[in-house]
């Protein structure tokens, strides 16, 4: 997918930042819609479906926590990128960025040019650019990335966003170990202290639902699929 089919939405109350940006991303050959308004950016999203979303943390009226919230709870946004960028850089903040299901946070002040290569590489996962449909014959999967379906052996299983995205990984190359850093980084966007336990409660809820021998643990490494 080309620059050209990605839609942008930034949300900020900065209108130079406002301009700079669209600009700049409209250089890169990405289609850009901007809000200064709470309510008004949801709405946006919900119309126009971007396939990301560039807020500020502080909004009026809603803040971008809540923001994310409202945005992460449509269906239809489902596989929408959202990246804070602000000049808060507590880790409170971030950690309820991500707990409100941000894929990544940026602080500002970030040169440009810097913000855009962050973005580009968070869209290398958005799902228009990665295979539709994983097939391992033999322990039974289908995952359909576009649809957010998984089923084993014919019978559907349900599974929330991140542990979707997580069993989608290790699908996608099975027998690969990914390591817990791979992990965060690509599923999270960022990297957990050693002792954060996030991914390994996320596989024992993937095992719950698929089986417990199909997903290998590495000690001391991570992860990987059997197929």
């Amino acid at each position: 997918m080309t620059n050209s089919n990605f839609k942008i939405l930034v949300i900020a109350t900065d209108e130079e930042f406002l301009s700079e940006a669209t600009a700049a991303l409209k250089a890169e050959g990405f289609v850009v819609i901007t809000s200064t308004k709470s309510r008004e950016a949801i709405q946006l999203a919900t119309d126009e479906l971007p396939q990301l979303v560039l807020l500020d943390l502080l909004m009026p009226e809603l803040d971008g926590i809540d923001i994310c919230l409202e945005l992460r709870h449509k269906p239809e946004l489902i596989s929408t990128l959202v990246v804070f960028y602000t000049e808060r850089n507590e880790d409170y903040s971030q950690v309820a960025a991500f707990n409100a299901g941000a894929d990544d946070y940026i602080i500002k002040p970030t040169k440009m040019r810097v913000l855009i290569s962050r973005l580009k590489a968070l869209l290398k996962r958005h799902p228009s650019n990665l295979e539709k449909v994983i097939k391992n014959d033999s322990i039974g999967l289908i995952i359909d990335r576009d649809r957010y379906l998984i089923f084993k052996d014919g019978k559907e299983i349900i599974l929330p966003r991140k542990e979707f995205e997580l069993l989608s990984l290790l699908s996608a190359s099975p027998r690969k170990v990914f390591t817990r850093d791979e992990i965060s980084q690509l599923i999270w966007g960022y990297e957990f202290v050693a002792k954060n336990r996030t991914i390994d409660v996320h596989i024992l809820k993937i095992r719950e639902k698929l089986g417990d021998k199909y997903i290998k643990t590495i000690k001391g490494i991570g992860y990987s699929l059997e197929g």
